[in-house]
């Protein structure tokens, strides 16, 4: 900023001297005129010519008392085509700076007007135009900081989450040997049916993890019965207080995606919300069509959040809670826009009353 100031102020600086002696070869000009249509002028006629033929940068215009164009020099094509545009011209000169008065005669004159130089003008606009191009490269450069940067800490969050799907491999694999030695010994049928369901699930969680970073296979997914689902997992497991209201209204709605990585949003979404109701409320799913996209809305009636906290709760580490670590609200939104091509956002919110999410997904044909 400092550079800019001082630039633009030396420039100017050097402008106005500039003009000032454009002026001052204005005035000489205008008395050379005058010369030349005065009868009683015994100078160097020739002297007075060069002062005239040697103007060959200064637009201006010599015009009498009546207003009337006597002579005009330096003018452009587009300045001087037609009597029209000598007007124009003759205006834009006016607006420019006083005119000086040349007296050809006792008590009769003409004016000179002027305007500044190509040399001047573009003195005046190359420091802008400079200055503009370095802060677009300023611009550009701090751009391309900034998508190195996410790139790398993409690279090292995906390396993370790879490597945590290859160490739960391990434990989940032991895990099943031991749901088939359950089932030998003839252990009660319900218990092992939720306890598979519980290892399907940390199969689901490592298959997420080994997805991040990659788009992974996109399917044809039909809204309504991919969400009965999940929320048939979760109903089960959400603390009793916790009331989930979702009753699909017939209507099916097709996106497409991948059903374990959406199922990690809203997963997110279920445990944020609970954790904002402290384990008691109505956890509300509602699913639309606007146009060509379906919105997933997700209302809870928990502590809300205030406008600051709603513009920082997708930062990834921002978090309220003591033990949280500020990555589910991220993650999701990252799923939804680069892996999905769609939008998570918070729709309303205020302290006391609630939030609601807003999954955004593009709609497709059904298959």
């Amino acid at each position: 900023m400092a550079i800019s100031a001082l630039t633009l102020g030396y420039t100017e600086r050097f402008a106005t001297q500039l003009r000032a002696d454009e002026e001052s070869r204005v005035g000489l000009w205008a008395d050379a005129t005058a010369a030349v249509v005065d009868p009683e002028f015994s100078g160097d006629l020739q002297f007075v010519n060069r002062v005239l033929e040697g103007n060959t940068s200064i637009p201006v215009m010599l015009v009498d008392g009546q207003g009337r164009i006597m002579a005009y020099r330096n003018l452009t094509e587009r300045q001087s085509q037609t009597v029209q545009d000598l007007e124009r011209t003759l205006e834009s000169m006016k607006r420019f700076a006083q005119p000086i008065a040349a007296e050809i005669a006792p008590g009769q004159y003409q004016y000179v007007y002027r305007l500044e130089s190509v040399v001047l003008h573009r003195l005046r606009i190359y420091p802008r135009v400079l200055l503009g191009i370095m802060f677009l490269f300023v611009v550009l450069a701090y751009w391309a900081f900034s998508r190195a940067r996410r790139a790398e800490q993409d690279r090292v969050w995906t390396g993370m989450a790879r490597e945590t799907a290859h160490q739960l491999g391990t434990p989940i694999s032991a895990l099943l040997g031991w749901l088939t030695l359950l089932k030998e010994e003839n252990t009660a049928p319900a218990t092992v049916a939720e306890m598979e369901r519980d290892v399907e699930r940390l199969q689901v969680i490592a298959d997420r993890f080994s997805k991040m970073g990659s788009t992974g296979p996109m399917e044809p997914l039909c809204v309504q019965h991919w969400l009965t689902e999940v929320l048939g997992y979760w109903s089960k497991r959400l603390p009793t207080a916790v009331d989930v209201h979702w009753v699909p209204d017939g209507s099916a709605y097709w996106v497409r995606a991948s059903p374990v990585l959406l199922g990690w949003v809203v997963e997110n979404l279920v445990r944020n919300a609970t954790d904002a109701m402290d384990g008691k409320g109505l956890l509300t799913f509602t699913v639309r069509r606007q146009g060509k996209e379906i919105h997933l809305d997700v209302t809870d009636t928990g502590k809300g959040m205030t406008p600051a906290v709603a513009q920082s709760v997708f930062r990834p580490g921002f978090t309220t809670k003591a033990r949280g670590w500020g990555l589910g609200l991220s993650l999701s939104q990252r799923i939804s826009h680069e892996q999905h091509g769609g939008r998570l956002v918070v729709l309303r919110t205020a302290p006391g009353i609630g939030t609601t999410f807003r999954l955004t997904l593009r709609e497709v044909p059904a298959p």
